[in-house]
């Protein structure tokens, strides 16, 4: 029982902090100083720490221009309904930001029907937008999402070509690692049958 109740007390703080960023009790949400960046990060911190508290902060965050906060909200009421509006109208201005949103949501079927070639073509013209806010991590993730689609397909050459693209610019072994297996398994799919 005491060597129990010694594991129970050594493993918590370790436990705790593997569950991620702290709760912020001194951050009030009606504190007139709160900026849409801390308002963000607690909406996020709640997901974990306070999910009681999430749909306020995320409410916030949202009331504050961060429209991302709708993702946490959705997943958590289970309704995506402003989401996918907010999505679509923003797409309209070109924000890259709506051009992953909607392909996650069509390629997942999350609070849409899925529809695969929906997602493909978002993901397509995020790739051919000339826009400042494209950075080399989002156009890698788009490349990245792409592979995946087109595997869900089994259109192993375009899966080589958008792994490739992962290989070589991605930052993060795992996905690198991700990539050099989608591409050793559309190349074993595009070999001629030697039988």
């Amino acid at each position: 029982m005491v060597k129990a109740l010694l594991l129970t007390l050594t493993l918590l703080p370790a436990t705790l902090s593997a569950a991620g960023p702290r709760w912020d009790h001194s951050i009030k949400i009606d504190d007139p100083k709160l900026t849409a960046e801390l308002a963000a990060r607690q909406c996020h911190k709640s997901l974990i720490n306070a999910p009681e508290l999430l749909e306020a902060w995320c409410e916030k965050a949202y009331e504050m221009d961060y429209w991302s906060a709708l993702v946490p909200i959705s997943l958590h009421t289970g309704d995506g309904t402003r989401l996918v509006a907010e999505a679509k109208e923003r797409l309209k201005n070109k924000e890259p930001k709506a051009y992953t949103v909607l392909a996650w949501l069509y390629g997942s079927g999350q609070f849409v029907e899925e529809d695969i070639e929906r997602a493909i073509s978002l993901n397509k013209e995020l790739l051919n937008l000339a826009h400042a806010g494209v950075t080399p991590a989002i156009r890698t993730s788009a490349h990245k999402e792409l592979a995946d689609l087109y595997q869900l397909q089994e259109n192993w050459p375009a899966v080589i070509k958008h792994a490739s693209y992962v290989k070589k610019h991605s930052r993060f072994k795992f996905d690198i690692d991700a990539a050099q297996r989608q591409i050793a398994k559309a190349q074993k799919h595009t070999q001629p049958s030697t039988q």
